[in-house]
């Protein structure tokens, strides 16, 4: 059948090229698909890391508002009118999170912000000793007896200062407060997020048909083979991402997932189709083999009289072509001829410039992401700032509060044990303050803590400040002498004496003073100080005791 030198050039040539041609789009199909699937899962990986971040952070701030609450003196004395009037102010300043809002007293009568009321009988209630170690509790979804759709109740507790539950604060987030915070996430074409509870109960999800009705197994189904081995490692690992079959449109899906950090065992995914992945990169190797195969055809019926001419150009042709695949810097040298060669030639050079330019299109996108990241770090972290700054300062006065002087004690004053001077302490509670309350009203009781506090805070700047409670400071002066504090209050009490509180006539202190013996825990060491301020009030105000 080959008889022909022509023809074994014909029919060898047209096995190599089918041979080279199949071999270089396979080869690049490879490398480009691992490639942009490797991009795609960084950046997927990432996007799901970053939000559940985002709603943990949500939660966060829920917890903060709730807390704030619960340390009002108002609602620690079960005043009726505050307690509502905090409800209420908690579902404005929820901005629409909230759908509704709930105190619970220690006989479990439930209130809330709508004026309902009822018997707490849930079995998921957290009451008393329930709260032992807990700052805040987050529920899974649940159907209320007040709202007709799923909610995620947010509580906190009530404590005494014997840290004994006085009640709980809460806040009911209905799940499509949780589907309008997805929704807002920036996902390529082809992708969607969705959340599943600590149960693997789907909470959120595009299709409303799962939300609360489709639970995760770690058993592959009939219907998502392979998603079960995800299930699995959403138990063992933070955050990754797996492979399924959606049996239902027979596509296959990639999934990432990422643990939410308040929620424990909650899981965000966001799910990408495949096709969607390397829809580009099919594209390209379509119209490269369309070309390829077009041109081929030309090549064999023009290859009996252009053999020899077009065997030196065949081999430089092969050799650009194999330098291409193997190197995307290599320039490609395009034979400039109109013939087929020629056409071949410029077909493979317009197929690496598109494969390449997806390639470093696909970088700078992540490029970008990974900025856009960055950004909304440096964002997170601004607000967590302002988030501390709000939980560890006193709203009325401006000064820390009991929380933050605590933290400070444990980290500034009992961890360093070096000094040679010891530190001092000073608890300080403003005489006959209920009588001017009922006299004059709390809007100028207010007024007279504030002003206190400003008369404190501009006598020494070293001195730590913290209003305790009521119209009780505490006042910490690091190395120091008893002299010192002695002259230090003296100046003090002529200086609050001398001050304008109108429309109080004179304004005095009663205060108890003690110096911290060696390795003496706070809690000792603050009661020998709040014990010598009563004994102060008690031998007639206006004094000052050593502890």
């Amino acid at each position: 059948m080959l008889k022909t030198i022509k023809t074994k050039i014909i029919t060898t040539y047209s096995l190599v090229m089918i041979a080279f041609t199949s071999t270089l789009l396979l080869t690049t199909f490879l490398t480009e698909r691992n490639r942009v699937l490797d991009l795609e899962l960084e950046k997927s990986i990432e996007i799901s890391r970053m939000h559940a971040e985002v709603l943990g952070n949500e939660f966060s701030r829920y917890i903060t508002m709730l807390q704030m609450v619960s340390y009002n003196p108002e609602i620690q004395l079960r005043n009726k009118d505050s307690i509502e009037f905090q409800l209420k102010k908690l579902l404005e300043v929820g901005d629409g999170d909230f759908v509704n809002t709930i105190y619970i007293d220690k006989n479990l009568i439930l209130t809330d912000a709508k004026g309902n009321t009822n018997k707490v009988t849930h079995p998921a209630f957290k009451k008393g000793n329930d709260w032992a170690g807990k700052d805040f509790n987050i529920s899974m979804p649940l159907f209320s007896r007040f709202e007709k759709m799923p909610v995620i109740i947010v509580a906190v507790p009530i404590l005494n200062t014997l840290k004994e539950w006085m009640g709980t604060i809460a806040v009911a987030v209905p799940l499509s407060t949780i589907n309008k915070k997805l929704s807002f996430m920036k996902l390529t074409k082809g992708s969607y997020a969705w959340l599943a509870d600590a149960n693997g109960m789907i909470v959120s999800h595009p299709d409303e048909s799962f939300i609360m009705k489709v639970q995760l197994s770690t058993t592959n189904s009939d219907t998502f083979p392979g998603f079960g081995d995800i299930v699995r490692k959403t138990q063992l690992e933070d955050h990754g991402y797996g492979h399924y079959l959606d049996t239902r449109i027979n596509e296959s899906k990639v999934v990432t997932f990422a643990k939410i950090s308040n929620l424990p065992g909650w899981n965000l995914f966001v799910t990408t189709q495949e096709s969607e992945i390397f829809h580009e990169i099919y594209e390209i190797l379509y119209n490269v083999i369309i070309t390829s195969f077009v041109l081929m055809i030309i090549f064999l019926l023009l290859i009996n009289r252009l053999s020899k001419k077009l065997i030196r150009p065949l081999i430089q042709l092969s050799k650009d072509v194999k330098a291409s695949v193997n190197n995307k810097h290599h320039h490609f040298n395009v034979i400039q001829s109109d013939d087929e060669i020629g056409q071949l030639s410029k077909a493979f050079d317009d197929a690496f410039k598109k494969i390449h330019s997806h390639t470093a299109y696909l970088e700078e996108v992540v490029g970008r992401r990974t900025q856009e990241i960055h950004a909304k770090n440096v964002i997170l972290k601004s607000q967590n700032n302002a988030l501390e700054n709000i939980a560890s300062i006193d709203p009325l006065t401006q000064l820390y509060n009991r929380r933050a002087f605590n933290a400070l004690i444990e980290k500034n004053i009992l961890a360093d044990n070096q000094g040679a001077l010891s530190p001092t302490l000073i608890v300080l509670d403003i005489d006959h303050f209920k009588k001017i309350n009922d006299l004059f009203g709390h809007d100028v009781g207010d007024d007279i803590l504030c002003r206190t506090a400003q008369e404190l805070s501009n006598n020494d700047d070293e001195n730590i400040i913290c209003r305790w409670g009521g119209e009780e400071f505490v006042i910490l002066i690091p190395n120091t002498t008893p002299d010192m504090v002695s002259t230090y209050l003296d100046a003090l009490r002529t200086k609050i004496s001398q001050a304008n509180f109108a429309p109080v006539e004179a304004l005095t202190f009663s205060a108890g003073v003690a110096t911290r013996a060696p390795d003496e825990p706070f809690k000792a060491w603050f009661q020998r100080a709040d014990k010598a301020m009563y004994e102060a009030k008690a031998s007639g105000r206006n004094n000052v005791i050593w502890g």
